[in-house]
């Protein structure tokens, strides 16, 4: 039984000691020290304040596989960096193995030195597992029943403290029993961008209720990957951006595979697959990944101003000369019944004699268009019901098409169904501007009970999540201004609160108050 009481006298590693444990070398008292769990190891990174943080650790992660560890308070002191590690004692060896030289995929080889039995666990105490909790907590959404994983390691909150890729599959599967021990039930889970190779921790967790999973953009080498999920009741699966996805000559082969291991899909990759023997049709359509994130960014970006208590804030996303109209599928007597009397000022009016008003719902220049869209109802848009289609694309001018469901936000509040198209032009800084706005409400195929649509995120506290670079210059003056940091360490505030100049401040403030930025920090 392994000794645990015996005091904590440091050694440490460099290359040369690393290649004589790697021979087989007695070395007793490192290899004792390696293999204590109430200890804690530094592994110092030489010069590691020339790569980013994800890059280094990747590295030494992908060195010791199959082996693991879990990276703990990565900092820089002067030039090098460091973590903390413990319960690593197979990793240390595999590290010793490469003589602590690690390939880097961004440049000269990392230079590891590693202080074994830097500290105590009793007198250095860091608990991962609240940090883990409330990293779950704020990823779910009840009323969903969503679970968002989608880049784990980065969550701006946990990443501080500790590096915890699902990839490694200690982690993957230490999360996703939180999840069934702390969380409520799970039916959408997002796995997206984790490097996966490996699903069996799914099965390990015992989470029965998932039935929608998206796995898009991991590294699952083919479809027997998805052997754990043959005990779920999976009725949609996202698979694209998966080499697996290349093993495949058609669509039938592909949709085959995937149904031996999920047998209840009904749609796979967005794809209704259930249409016997008609032809197979996407929800959505996208001619590649990068433009779908545009596509996406921009209409939730306006979405969010769209339904902000005052419109005025879509000034800027308008190009002057901009046209805006507007049509409406409820006939004027129903619309009064309704009380929805406001979208009756429209250009799709069936009297010849208000020709004149049809040409005056034809909103042309910014000013106009939002005069026209301030006298519109509130709204909250359910983002979950959009439907996109990017219908031009030469990489200067966009087309796009989005549909889905709102509910006006006034004394009779209602769902309705909506169609917007937007004409965008390219700018500068990448930014783009609504050429045309042509929008199309209408009312639901059935009726839909406003509380149906939760709206408990109020739109007047939404920060704008696209900025362009000037925006971006300018946030980070502010920031700089205000906390003193380096430009190095602002840019690192400014990036893990999305650009949030309120949010990325709280943060720096936690972070000095409890005398987690080094000196180091506020040197320019």
């Amino acid at each position: 039984m392994q000794r645990t009481n015996l005091p904590v006298v440091s050694m440490q590693l460099d290359s040369s000691i690393a290649i004589k444990i790697s021979m087989g070398g007695s070395m007793f008292q490192e290899r004792t020290l390696m293999g204590r769990s109430d200890v804690w190891h530094k592994i110092k990174i030489v010069n590691g304040t020339l790569y980013d943080k994800e890059t280094v650790l990747k590295a030494i992660l992908t060195a010791i596989e199959p082996a693991e560890l879990i990276p703990v308070k990565y900092q820089a002191n002067a030039e090098d960096t460091f973590f903390l590690a413990r319960n690593c004692a197979h990793a240390l060896d595999k590290l010793c193995k490469t003589n602590l030289i690690i390939k880097n995929p961004e440049g000269d080889p990392l230079i590891l030195v590693v202080t074994l039995g830097f500290a105590s666990i009793h007198d250095l105490k860091i608990n991962l597992q609240p940090l883990l909790l409330t990293a779950l907590a704020k990823k779910y959404d009840p009323n969903k029943r969503s679970l968002d994983l989608e880049q784990f390691h980065k969550d701006p909150d946990m990443s501080k403290t500790v590096y915890c890729p699902l990839s490694q599959q200690r982690t993957f599967n230490h999360v996703l029993k939180l999840t069934k021990s702390a969380i409520a039930t799970v039916e959408y889970l997002n796995l997206q961008k984790n490097e996966l190779f490996n699903l069996s921790p799914i099965e390990a967790s015992n989470l029965t209720s998932i039935r929608y999973m998206d796995l898009r953009y991991n590294n699952l080498i083919a479809m027997e990957a998805l052997t754990p999920l043959k005990n779920l009741c999976i009725q949609r699966l996202w698979l694209d951006g998966n080499p697996l996805c290349e093993n495949y000559a058609s669509s039938k082969q592909y949709i085959e595979s995937a149904l031996k291991y999920c047998p209840n899909l009904t749609q796979l990759d967005g794809v209704y697959i259930r249409t016997s023997g008609l032809p197979l049709t996407y929800a959505n359509y996208f001619k590649n990944l990068s433009r779908e994130e545009l596509v996406v960014k921009f209409v939730n970006h306006f979405f969010n101003l769209y339904d902000h208590s005052d419109r005025t804030v879509l000034k800027g996303i308008y190009y002057k000369n901009a046209f805006y109209s507007m049509s409406f599928g409820i006939t004027s007597s129903v619309a009064h019944k309704r009380n929805l009397v406001q979208f009756t000022a429209n250009r799709n009016i069936l009297r010849s004699a208000d020709l004149n008003k049809k040409r005056q719902h034809l909103y042309y220049g910014q000013d106009n268009i939002l005069g026209g869209l301030k006298r519109l109802p509130r709204s909250h848009h359910d983002k979950t019901s959009f439907v996109y289609d990017l219908m031009y694309d030469d990489g200067k001018c966009l087309v796009i098409s989005v549909s889905g469901l709102f509910k006006t936000m006034n004394n009779s509040s209602q769902v309705l169904w909506f169609n917007r198209t937007f004409v965008l032009q390219a700018g500068p800084d990448h930014e783009y501007n609504i050429l045309n706005d042509q929008y199309h409400v209408d009312s639901t195929l059935a009726e839909i009970p406003p509380n149906s649509i939760e709206s408990k995120v109020p739109y007047d506290e939404i920060s704008p999540s696209c900025f362009s670079t000037s925006e971006k210059k300018e946030l980070m003056n502010k920031f700089l201004e205000l906390t003193t940091l380096n430009s190095d360490w602002s840019q690192t505030y400014m990036e893990e609160a999305k650009w949030n100049l309120r949010k990325a401040i709280s943060n720096f403030m936690k972070d000095y108050k409890s005398s987690a930025i080094p000196t180091e920090a506020f040197l320019r």
